[in-house]
């Protein structure tokens, strides 16, 4: 099967945004040697698996790219499994790291709620995915995916989860009179801005060979805001220093 243009410009940028995203994550990881903190392990693997709704994309584009297949097309199963297994894992994760700084008495309570909420996410995914699978979403094409209720509905909730608690957990680092946390803060904003822009704009709109290009650099950009929010090295805090 020849690869048609946006297959190779979707899959390619999502391949680029799911490894920045890979390496972020496992850097912010790495910072739990020194500091000894579980925040950085906490959002680490967040950053990871909240690339997650773009692996498939990537992993069918490889495929299709070195086989000369039609990458997952023939397996939705397999596609609508790698893109959604791991997103309750995501939020227990951030919400693990949010409620840790923010709400350690309420912490035990919201992650059971969204325990709970995952749980009944998962039962009904792989119940439609055995019974109807068409109930969960349509392919596209090798590298496009349009989904229905369930799993748009389940996706849009936890973006605007991740936005809302996202919002205030970097409020408290604006407040800040350290200007290094302050720009933490503002660097933390922007990250959950983009990423939201960029899942929305991603799902909501028909994408094509512009606009699949503009809503992954948004995401991109908001992997490289989430770097610099947690771990903000040297070069990159002389750079806004600079420009401020």
């Amino acid at each position: 099967m020849v690869l048609e243009l946006f297959d190779i410009i979707a899959g390619s940028f999502s391949c680029i945004f799911t490894t920045i995203s890979l390496i972020v994550g496992l850097i912010i990881v790495s910072k739990y040697k020194k500091f000894k903190q579980k925040i950085y392990i906490y959002v680490g693997l967040t950053w990871i698996f909240i690339s997650e709704p773009w692996w498939p994309s990537s992993v069918s584009f490889l495929i299709a790219l070195f086989t000369g297949g039609d990458g997952l097309l023939s397996a939705p199963a397999i596609y609508f499994i790698i893109g959604n297994i791991f997103i309750p894992f995501t939020v227990i994760l951030w919400l693990a790291a949010f409620t840790d700084l923010m709400y350690p008495k309420k912490q035990k309570i919201i992650l059971l709620i969204f325990v709970i909420y995952g749980v009944i996410f998962e039962i009904f995914f792989f119940y439609f995915l055995v019974i109807d699978i068409s109930l969960i979403g349509i392919l596209e094409g090798i590298t496009d995916v349009t989904y229905k209720f369930l799993v748009q509905g389940y996706l849009l909730s936890i973006i605007i989860v991740l936005f809302i608690t996202g919002f205030i957990f970097s409020r408290q680092s604006l407040k800040s009179d350290d200007p290094d946390i302050k720009l933490k803060g503002k660097l933390l904003v922007t990250a959950f801005t983009l990423f939201t822009v960029g899942a929305l704009l991603d799902s909501a709109i028909q994408l094509n060979e512009i606009t699949v290009i503009i809503t992954r650099i948004i995401l991109i950009s908001s992997a490289l805001c989430w770097y610099a929010g947690f771990i903000l090295p040297r070069w990159m805090r002389e750079i806004f220093q600079k420009s401020s």
